[in-house]
């Protein structure tokens, strides 16, 4: 009886000891994924590179039904950071921008620990709007004492984040989160700073030119139109001969604002050059953008500009057109946009010659598709 009894201890020790030996493993495992997805974080080299390590990489890594990342924006300041694009594109939906005050409160007073346990939509659902979830583990991040944001998992599983089962894996995996957030944040800030033009605070020449050709590979695969107005503010010299630079530079600011008020989110104004701005208006006809022209021109004159109580100006604005048409083949597309530039630059020219203060529409631009001069090139 004896012997079996200590056959049976032995059995014991032995199963206790697998069991030690494979939540070991386990746990060896899930540190091995935490650190690799943990150097991808620190590797990221954009937001948009940051944000599909987190919805994606980390999601397939840990096999989560669901994930949602949600970043305070109370400012509106990430919102006109991040590329239109980005927000609106089905691949990053895991996000939310936070700015609403009834949002900010409850990110606010929410706890900052972390939290898991069963999911309850009455609770859960502004964090996460997963009616198939079960269970949820909630990863406030924190830099310097403020909540920036929240990083949520859910699974379907209810057993998979047990209430009050936070494990070291994910309180690292949280202060990770938050550092590599701000900094990509911030590294998008320092990169967006570069493409500003510091005098007037809209786009740079060095932004509109990257952004061009984007747009018209963007219009060729959605098949619309693009058009462009160049402006050019009429008699800049005659400020700054008779009032001094510091009064042409109040100019340069005041006309930027009135003209960057009259446009949409996702049109693009950028300082081209001295007293000359440029104006992209994506999926925009020729009709519509000589409109946008004139309600440009009425916005600059619509009431004198005032420096101070001695200098009040009247200031006008010229404009030139063009468009490329949703129906029309084109070639290269870094030569088309100099094409686009050039025509609405010399209806520009042809506004200035014409008396100012008005708006001259080049039309369409004339291309020739590459098919077109395929063809005369064999007949040749």
């Amino acid at each position: 009886m004896a012997v079996v009894d200590k056959t049976d201890k032995t059995e014991r020790l032995r199963a206790q000891l697998d069991a030690l030996l494979h939540h070991a493993h386990e746990n060896q495992k899930k540190l091995e994924r935490f650190e690799a997805i943990e150097f991808k974080l620190m590797a990221a080299e954009s937001v948009a590179d940051l944000l599909r390590i987190i919805g994606h990489d980390y999601t397939e890594l840990f096999k989560l039904d669901a994930c949602s990342l949600l970043l305070e924006d109370s400012d509106l300041s990430l919102r006109r950071l991040l590329p239109e694009s980005l927000l609106e594109s089905a691949e990053y939906n895991f996000l939310t921008l936070l700015n609403f005050p009834v949002e900010l409160e409850k990110l606010h007073y929410m706890s900052s620990v972390i939290c898991t346990g069963v999911y309850h939509s009455n609770r859960h659902r502004w964090l996460m709007d997963k009616p198939d979830i079960a269970s949820i583990a909630v990863l406030p991040l924190i830099r310097r004492g403020k909540k920036i944001g929240v990083f949520c998992c859910g699974s379907r599983d209810k057993n998979r984040f047990k209430a009050h089962a936070a494990s070291d894996f994910l309180q690292r995996l949280s202060f990770i989160m938050a550092v590599c957030v701000e900094n990509a944040l911030n590294l998008e800030r320092l990169k967006q700073s570069s493409f500003t033009d510091p005098l007037t605070q809209v786009r740079n020449r060095r932004f509109f030119d990257q952004r061009l050709p984007e747009e018209l590979n963007r219009r060729d695969r959605a098949k619309s139109s693009i058009s462009c107005i160049f402006l050019d503010i009429d008699h800049f010299k005659s400020v700054n001969d008779n009032h001094g630079h510091g009064v042409g530079d109040d100019v340069l600011r005041q006309v930027a604002q009135r003209v960057q008020g009259v446009l949409r989110t996702h049109d693009v104004l950028a300082r081209y050059g001295g007293e000359e701005f440029a104006v992209l208006l994506p999926d925009t006809g020729n009709e519509e953008a000589m409109m946008a022209a004139q309600r440009i021109i009425n916005a600059v004159n619509r009431s004198r500009i005032v420096i101070d109580k001695k200098v009040i100006l009247t200031i006008t604005i010229s404009a030139g057109v063009s468009t490329i048409d949703c129906e029309q083949c084109f070639e290269d597309i870094q030569e088309l946009g100099l094409k686009l530039l050039a025509s609405a630059d010399q209806a520009l020219y042809d506004a200035k010659e014409t008396g100012r203060n008005r708006a001259i529409n080049a039309g369409l631009l004339a291309l020739t598709s590459s098919v077109d001069r395929q063809d005369r090139t064999r007949q040749n």
